[in-house]
């Protein structure tokens, strides 16, 4: 019997390695951390649960791979069953390397970057194909500034990909794949981004294709702020730039007052800038008209909007409320502007906002899955009554175009002079 046991023993180990690759390690564990989610939890049922297990069944049955953009690919697969649009996914990236010019220079000069997906097209065809493509569907050529430019095209049923078709950029070379849209409904998408210095992967889970841009296609700690446009300087009235200040009071004509309020952040500099702007209303009086700003509005702490909600309850009685939102108003702001809707007088206006509200993170903890390579921002948080809204987002009552200056639209709504 001693014998039998040491038998087994022995070719126990050597069995498991064979029978377990490094890309079955990975969807085991990023399996293992999204069942821990809220979100795994209230959506994975009955027909939903068995359409997860089939889909990491297929990616158990998968060949591994040497190539991590591949394995990237197929394991986003599986965050795509959970709708949760706070959920993050992405390579490690070593930013020691990425600190100076001359450490870029030396990374590309050798093979650090060797695995870097591309495509041996013909890229003069391919910009001829995209160029006649209507500015309405997400196929076409666009600019990540003057750096380069990328070739969207559909590549499969409801898929796209976007390749480098030219490039002044050092870094990022004609034919690099930089990107990969799934698409879910009305020009909205899940995106795969490839950073355009450091060159690690991205899972957004939640995209959109409006006025020519994809909209939240922004990189930190790149060499350009803004996002993939097809049209560069042009006109778009419903985003706020970065220099605008994240709170800001002011009365910009006769009557109308004006708040500006960009976070709900519940500690820091954020913090003490919104106890300034709300000590300044609560001694302010009410104006007939008063226009309550959301644009970029990136979320924060329940009990901070609350202070706000209030406010504006009880200024709607002598004062007409407009409440701006657009698609970078995500999360607590989100959720804030849903509460407000509900009060008599007061109109949303602007566009439908991002859609990243049923769920959230109190902690913020980055995972690295098995292998070390890839790394899981998993949400512990659910708001009730806003699953609804994942992905949609908040409509507006009234919609405003981001061809004119959105302040006097709503001068034009409430019949003001805009001067």
């Amino acid at each position: 019997m001693r014998v039998y046991s040491l038998i087994i023993l022995f070719f126990l180990p050597a069995f498991a390695i064979a029978q377990t690759t490094r890309f079955q390690q990975e969807v085991n564990s990023l399996d293992s951390l999204l069942r821990k989610t809220k979100s795994f939890k209230q959506q994975i049922k009955g027909d939903r649960k068995q359409l997860y297990q089939q889909k990491k069944a297929e990616l158990l049955e998968r060949p591994d791979t040497t190539f991590a953009w591949q394995r990237f690919l197929l394991l986003t697969e599986l965050l795509e069953q959970v709708q949760d649009n706070h959920l993050g996914f992405y390579q490690r990236v070593n930013y020691q390397l990425f600190q100076t010019k001359e450490q870029l220079d030396s990374l590309h000069a050798s093979d650090y970057f060797r695995d870097m997906p591309n495509v041996n097209w013909d890229l003069d065809s391919l910009k001829l194909k995209l160029a006649v493509k209507s500015a309405s569907e997400v196929e076409g050529i666009f600019l990540y500034g003057n750096y380069y430019r990328m070739g969207v095209i559909k590549s499969g049923e409801q898929q796209y990909m976007g390749v480098v078709l030219e490039s002044s950029s050092p870094y990022v070379k004609p034919g690099y794949i930089m990107a990969w849209l799934r698409e879910k409904e009305n020009n909205r998408f899940s995106a795969i981004y490839i950073h355009p210095v450091t060159k690690n992967f991205n899972f957004y889970a939640t995209e959109r294709y409006s006025n020519q841009q994809l909209l939240y296609s922004k990189f930190y700690q790149s060499d350009y702020t803004g996002i993939y446009t097809k049209q560069l300087n042009g006109s778009d009235y419903s985003n706020l730039p970065d220099t605008a200040s994240p709170f800001l009071l002011n009365e910009p004509l006769p009557s109308v007052q004006y708040v500006r309020v960009s976070s709900f952040s519940n500690n820091g500099k954020l913090k003490k800038q919104s106890d300034s702007l709300f000590q300044l209303l609560t001694r302010s009086n009410p104006q007939a008209y008063t226009i309550f700003d959301l644009r970029n509005n990136t979320g924060g702490a329940a009990s901070m909007a609350k202070l706000y909600i209030k406010w504006i309850n009880h200024i709607r009685k002598k004062s007409r409320v407009v409440v701006l939102i657009n698609a970078y108003t995500l999360s607590q702001g989100e959720i804030t502007a849903s509460k407000l809707s509900k009060l008599k007088g007061v109109v949303l206006a602007g566009q439908s906002t991002k859609g990243m509200l049923a769920y959230g993170s109190n902690y913020g903890r980055h995972i690295l899955i098995a292998g070390g390579e890839f790394v899981f921002y998993p949400t512990d948080m659910r708001t009730p009554g806003m699953f609804k809204f994942e992905d949609i987002g908040i409509q507006p009552d009234m919609e405003l175009s981001n061809q004119e200056d959105w302040l006097k639209q709503v001068y034009n709504y409430w019949k003001l002079p805009a001067e």
